[in-house]
Order: structure tokens, then sequence, then C-alpha cells
């Protein structure tokens, strides 16, 4: 062996260090493998979002279509979104039913009263 001749098994170790580099460095670096199948799912959620929005604005083209055209539809929407009637028209609300003090069955029995002897009163 001649002194500039480096021994073979540095060698080997040398390159199995470089291509352990390597690898670390093509699997979890700026540009590595990971990164890179993140940088895909986004791009998959933004594709998916893109379509659901130009979804809803065909949705709405089509609504605005309508609206322009039909004057049917216009009623309807006038009449359930802005609460519009025509003139002479009642409108009736009710209000929603409220269960516990005070409610009343339609026999006209309290809640107490319909209670049978085992049943308590919740505080």
């Amino acid at each position: 062996m001649t002194p500039t001749q480096i021994p073979r098994h540095w060698v080997i170790f040398g390159l199995c260090i470089f291509l352990v580099a390597l690898g670390f460095l093509a699997v979890s670096g700026e540009r590595g493998i990971l990164h890179v199948w993140r940088l895909m799912e986004d791009k998959r959620k933004l594709e998916a979002a893109n379509f659901a929005l130009l979804q809803e604005n065909d949705g709405l083209r089509r609504k605005i279509q309508r609206l322009r055209h039909d004057d049917l539809y216009l009623e309807k929407v006038a009449r359930e979104e802005l609460g519009l009637a025509r003139p002479g028209e009642i409108i009736y609300r009710f209000a929603p039913a409220q269960a516990g003090e005070g409610a009343q069955s339609i026999s006209g029995d309290s809640p107490e009263l319909r209670r049978s002897s085992g049943q308590k009163v919740r505080p």
C-alpha cells in the first residue's frame, strides 16, 4: 500500500455515509418526498374546494337567471326571504309552541296533573 492510497474500507464507509445522507435529504428535505406528498394533498383539497365553488357559482347563475325571467319564482323569493305580501293579504305568524311552565295539553290539563303518582318533578 502506498502512502497516498486510502484503505478500501474507508472508501466504502464514506460512500455509505454519503448515500444515507442523500436518502435522508430525498425523503425529508425541502423538496423531499414527504413534502411533495403534502403538496399533492393540499392540491387535491384545493381542487375539491374549487369544484364546490364552481358548483355554487353555477347555482347562483341559474337563480339570477330565474329571478330575471321567472315572475312566479321572483314572487316566491320575495315572499319567503323578504316577507312581502300582496295588497290586502294578511300574513299569519304562529309562535313556536314552548314546552315547560304553564304549558297545557289539548285536553287543558297542566303537565303536573298528567303525571302518575310515582313520577317526581325535576327541579
